[in-house]
């Protein structure tokens, strides 16, 4: 990880080592970890999105940086840090404030309005940063959350944050236009589709969602088991429907951070 800058970033006692890929002069996303921890997958993304024109700040939320595929041992630990509050389902965690003050912090560096990207675990997490105004391009890819997801109708619709932030994400993007963009592969149980549906009712117009084929017959082979758009399902082949979801991404964000072409 030579090309990334390592840091430390600390809100109310809270301190989190912090990667950065680019400089300042570029618009900045933040990218939020999967379950299976900072694998080169993540960090194969990340340089995509620098090389495709943005400055990318990887919180290092739990686990290792550039680690194996290690997903049972980071449940382990996200069950211990007190931060996350995983066992009180739509309560407040204190890791959503954390990161809003590290938008800030990224906002200032930038002097611009930034993206952030969730995925599984973390997809839900962009909803609670939409609160904040130093975010204008939210992204929820494959969003699930630990609390039964599949087993009742709540758990399939829900997000697993409080209504709260929910609403005050609704109000924000109302009132100034700020679309969320959603990715998912329409077999996937971690993020069934009563949940882009429920976000959907929600957001109405302002939710942008992308929904991948991977039925059982699908035509580009892709896995029933498929989950990782951006990371461990992506094919970066020309026609591909990641290839596509991914170039959505790079369109949404320029658009939404005023990038011009």
């Amino acid at each position: 990880m030579e090309d990334f800058q390592e840091s430390t970033f600390e809100y109310n006692g809270l301190e989190k080592t912090v990667y950065k890929l680019g400089g300042d002069d570029k618009p900045a996303v933040l990218l939020l970890l999967e379950i299976p921890g900072m694998t080169r997958h993540t960090l194969e993304f990340a340089r995509r999105l620098h090389r495709d024109g943005f400055t990318v700040y990887l919180p290092l939320l739990f686990g290792k940086a550039n680690s194996p595929y290690e997903p049972g041992k980071n449940l382990a630990r996200l069950c211990i840090q007190k931060e996350f509050n995983l066992l009180a389902y739509r309560k407040q965690s204190f890791i959503s404030e954390w990161l809003r003050a590290l938008c800030r912090e990224i906002q200032k560096s930038s002097q611009r309005k930034i993206g952030a990207i969730g995925m599984c675990f973390t997809g839900s997490f962009v909803v609670s940063l939409m609160i904040d105004d130093s975010v204008a391009a939210p992204v929820m890819s494959q969003p699930g959350y630990l609390g039964g997801f599949i087993w009742n109708k709540k758990g399939r619709s829900g997000l697993g944050i409080p209504d709260e932030d929910i609403e005050k994400a609704v109000a924000r993007s109302t009132a100034e236009d700020i679309k969320l963009l959603g990715f998912r592969f329409t077999n996937d149980i971690v993020c069934p589709k009563q949940r882009f549906d429920e976000v959907a009712k929600r957001f109405g117009d302002n939710f942008i969602r992308f929904e991948i084929d991977n039925s059982l017959f699908n035509k580009h082979n892709i896995s029933p088991a498929a989950h990782a758009v951006h990371t461990i399902d992506y094919r970066d082949k020309p026609g591909h429907p990641t290839r596509k979801a991914y170039d959505t991404l790079i369109e949404f964000l320029n658009e939404q951070l005023g990038v011009v072409a």
